[in-house]
């Protein structure tokens, strides 16, 4: 089993996350993964990668700073790798896998699936094994015209989790998502906002409540932007 301290589970997760609040934007604007707990079915757009970075405090068994950082590259219309660094100073990484397996059209939903891989180090013999450390089935749908629904189930960590999360936008520039967290190990409520400052450029702040350690919770920041490189740009798919 892996064993990952529960902060570090936190971390990882947050920032495995999607941004998108409508069905509209998901064709057209950036598509992060930060900063709810869920993600969603999309990829990136072809020919293009993207950077995501952000700064959570954590109040689990003590008070701490992290520097989360993830890189993502698109390898087709429905695939994309990613390299995830859940916190900057233990210069730990994992490397990651994401299939848009539907693309979610109007009304019809849509569903991802994803996988990250590690090294996990063998605290009896400190042998170095690459293994698989999590995976995801997310599946999303429009509710409404400004509201979407997400549910994602998966493995992280040593325990299996589920999540629900509601996100609604509000015009085309912000949006606002509720959702619960439920982990064999820890349940939480987080809430974030996110502002769009431009097709290719997101920031946001977050916070969450853990509601099986009276409390302790956490906040943070981030930003999010997406870069283009040669060929055409298929953001329509």
């Amino acid at each position: 089993m892996i064993q990952i301290r529960l902060k570090s589970i936190v971390l990882i997760v947050s920032i495995c996350t999607i941004f998108l609040s409508q069905n509209s934007l998901a064709q057209e604007n950036i598509a992060t993964t930060r900063p709810t707990l869920s993600v969603g079915p999309w990829v990136l757009p072809e020919h293009s990668f993207q950077y995501e970075q952000g700064a959570q405090y954590v109040d689990v068994s003590g008070e701490s700073m992290a520097y989360d950082a993830m890189f993502r590259a698109s390898l087709s219309r429905s695939t994309e790798i990613r390299v995830m660094v859940p916190s900057l100073e233990y210069k730990f990484a994992t490397f990651g896998v994401k299939w848009m397996m539907l693309q979610p059209e109007g009304n019809k939903p849509g569903v991802g699936f994803s996988v990250n891989m590690g090294t996990k180090v063998n605290a009896s013999d400190s042998e170095q094994n690459f293994q698989v450390l999590g995976y995801r089935v997310a599946v999303n749908k429009k509710l409404s015209d400004n509201l979407v629904g997400f549910v994602n189930a998966g493995k992280a960590g040593d325990g299996y989790f589920g999540d629900v999360t509601l996100a609604y936008g509000i015009g085309d520039k912000f949006t606002i998502t509720g959702e619960y967290w439920h982990h064999e190990y820890w349940q939480q409520l987080h809430t974030s906002f996110m502002y769009l400052i431009n097709s290719e450029t997101q920031v946001d702040i977050n916070g969450g409540y853990l509601m099986n350690a009276v409390g302790d919770y956490t906040i943070g920041i981030g930003f999010a932007r997406r870069f283009k490189y040669n060929g055409p740009r298929n953001d329509n798919y």
